[in-house]
């Protein structure tokens, strides 16, 4: 059979690419290598979520938020907070110097 897509991971970026694709009326193929009962990749892990800095739904509660809280909070609970140490990725932290990067970029 063909295809005119053939998306590779089941996760919600391959979940939303494969909708986008079939919306569009091509044929496609979605394949991942879990089983279909952990069908959402990391998000079927994590319960999914999103990751919202200085919303307007937080100003107008008044929740003082910022990039620099936000990078705080992250790296708190996600156990990136001894860059000394920190062998991410099997990279020597080459991919959470990336991050830092991109967020540092972003912050202006």
């Amino acid at each position: 059979m063909a295809y005119d897509a053939i998306v590779i991971g089941a996760g919600l970026a391959g979940l939303v690419s494969t909708v986008e694709i079939a919306k569009s009326g091509k044929s496609v193929l979605l394949l991942d290598q879990e089983p279909e009962a952990s069908f959402g990749g990391q998000a079927w892990w994590s319960f999914g979520g999103l990751f919202l800095i200085d919303s307007p739904e937080q100003r107008k509660m008044g929740i003082n938020d910022s990039y620099e809280l936000a990078r705080q909070d992250w790296f708190g609970s996600a156990a990136f907070d001894d860059h000394n140490n920190d062998y991410w990725g099997g990279n020597n932290g080459l991919k959470l110097t990336f991050i830092l990067q991109l967020m540092t970029n972003a912050n202006g």
